[in-house]
């Protein structure tokens, strides 16, 4: 058996190693150079945009580069002529008041535009999520078996899908509801980070939320039926809120509208769902009876349940609630 050299063996190993190796380099260094001129394209891109586009609502430049970039498309599809103002800045979301295009049937249009940061690191996500498919942002359902990969390991990409589904969520959810008569604002487009809605309110004031309100007893009993009925019917449409407070519940003229709608779970698919809607129904009930209703919230999630023939959860863990509501 001939002997074997090892000093050429490992030359050999070694060139071969350092080929491969700098092969590898070329190619990193190829994509962050394809990486590189397309971020600077991107940005090229957005700066064009920026000095193009022109709104009444004097933003800070941070704050102008997030409208641009989410509400551009709208922009040049003439869905709105102008940004006139910020109705509400939130955790979640940020709500502007626009002039929508002269051609419209409205006069005003709200913007809605998502903080990705906030339904990237949302704690609990899992109990939203549960038994609702992924959706992309025009509502339907993502069926690329590599992008549900990126979701489930949560990469970068995933990230973004995530918060594409949240979007996504929100607007199947309106459409569901706006159909079957609920009191929510109809939608009228949608992107990857924002929603064109039905604005409530008038040129001077956007409709205040419940929460900031002082009723009189009369009013505040009429309003409570109406709060139970749309939960009535988000029930028989398969929804629960997943969020409903007196913050998201909007008052204008005598009548509500019901608001924010990306955590809403279904009733069927979802085993923590008779506790999220009880925490909801819950909440209600606090505010109403501080405005004089005697409502006893319990027997009220109970009965609504059960009247849809629909499972109660065996038992109620005090700390599972605790824990939601963070």
């Amino acid at each position: 058996m001939p002997k074997l050299n090892l000093k050429l063996f490992l030359d050999d190993d070694y060139e071969t190693y350092a080929g491969r190796r700098k092969r590898q380099e070329n190619q990193v260094n190829q994509k962050h150079s394809h990486r590189a001129k397309r971020m600077a394209g991107d940005i090229a891109e957005q700066m064009d945009r920026i000095e193009h586009i022109h709104f009444t609502y004097n933003a800070s430049r941070h704050e102008r580069l997030w409208l641009v970039n989410s509400l551009s498309n709208f922009y040049e599809l003439h869905w709105f002529s102008d940004v006139l103002c910020l109705i509400k800045g939130g955790k979640e979301a940020s709500v502007y008041l626009c002039q929508a295009d002269p051609a419209s049937t409205a006069d005003y249009i709200a913007a809605k535009i998502y903080r990705p940061r906030k339904f990237r690191n949302l704690k609990n996500d899992h109990l939203y999520r549960e038994g609702r498919p992924d959706l992309g942002d025009d509502g339907l359902v993502i069926l690329n078996v590599g992008m549900q990969h990126a979701m489930h390991k949560r990469t970068a990409y995933g990230l973004e899908l995530l918060h594409s589904s949240w979007i996504g969520h929100e607007v199947k959810t309106l459409n569901i509801l706006h159909a079957a008569g609920a009191d929510v604002p109809r939608p009228y487009a949608a992107g990857d980070n924002a929603i064109l809605l039905e604005y409530i309110g008038d040129a001077d004031l956007a409709a205040p939320t419940l929460n900031s309100l002082m009723l009189t007893s009369r009013e505040a009993r009429g309003l409570f039926e109406r709060v139970l009925w749309n939960i009535e019917i988000m029930l028989a449409n398969g929804r629960v809120h997943g969020d409903l407070s007196a913050f998201n519940i909007l008052y204008w003229q005598g009548k509500i509208t019901l608001i924010d709608f990306p955590q809403a779970i279904s009733p069927h698919e979802n085993r923590s769902a008779y506790r999220i809607f009880l925490r909801d129904v819950r909440r209600i009930c606090e505010y109403f009876s501080a405005q004089g209703v005697r409502c006893d919230a319990a027997k009220i999630a109970r009965d609504m349940w059960t009247a849809h023939h629909l499972k109660l959860a065996p038992e109620l863990d005090p700390h599972w609630l605790d824990e939601a509501n963070e």
